[in-house]
């Protein structure tokens, strides 16, 4: 039997540098995110007076002209700053793509946009940090060190044993051959069946009869900002 080197041996691979985030300017793009919410709260604070006098003439009144000349005033000193700090990073800005796309449904997805773009961590989730952080401060059996060169030996192992194998598809070679034979296939079609079944049910519990989305769809929903 051949041994296994171990992820503490003197072979171990060199760990991956942390990646540099020095050339990034962060307060510029931040500021940016901040000027444009600043424009979008002003904005639609502004076309809710409009639509609410439209709506309701007699009980909401428009704003004054000095009101609207103010207003004018703070977008056009927001968009000249915003523009200031595009021109700056111009560049940098060109080269980066960002997220959500244009194709981004902002309208229909406000809120959804709104999280995506929060800054400040949820409450659970500085918990969750405080938690890990105070867990690795009292685990003395082994340090942060070794726990990554452990990750960077399982990850070196699972490509090494990739390249012995062939994926194809999410059943073994026995699964295909059970599904060849005619007790595989009707238990296949009962899946199929169960399957439409669960469907139907999904279109009359979901508004409008609309389908549920698939997971796939939401992850890219996630990570691209397209349904």
């Amino acid at each position: 039997m051949t041994s296994m080197s171990t992820p503490f041996a003197n072979n171990t691979p060199p760990l991956i540098p942390p990646t540099d985030f020095s050339q990034i300017p962060t307060d510029s793009l931040e500021s940016i995110r901040n000027r444009l919410n600043q424009i979008h709260l002003s904005l639609r604070k502004l076309a809710d007076q409009i639509n609410g006098h439209n709506r309701h003439p007699n009980k909401i009144k428009l704003p004054t002209y000095s009101h609207f000349q103010n207003q004018f005033q703070v977008l056009i000193t927001q968009l000249s700053s915003i523009a200031a700090i595009l021109n700056s990073n111009e560049d940098l800005l060109k080269n980066t793509n960002a997220y959500p796309t244009p194709t981004f449904p902002t309208s229909a997805q406000e809120g959804l946009l709104t999280t995506l773009l929060r800054k400040k961590a949820l409450p659970e989730v500085d918990e969750w940090i405080t938690s890990a952080l105070n867990k690795s401060d009292s685990d003395d059996k082994i340090s942060l060190a070794k726990r990554d060169e452990l990750a960077q030996w399982c990850f070196a192992k699972v490509q090494e044993l990739r390249e012995e194998f062939q994926f194809y598809g999410f059943h073994t070679m026995e699964e295909l051959d059970y599904l060849e034979t005619p007790q595989g296939k009707l238990e296949a079609q009962e899946k199929k069946e169960v399957e439409n079944k669960r469907e139907e049910q999904e279109l009359k519990i979901t508004t409008g009869g609309k389908k549920g989305l698939h997971p796939n769809q939401v992850l890219k929903f996630m990570y691209q900002g397209q349904i």
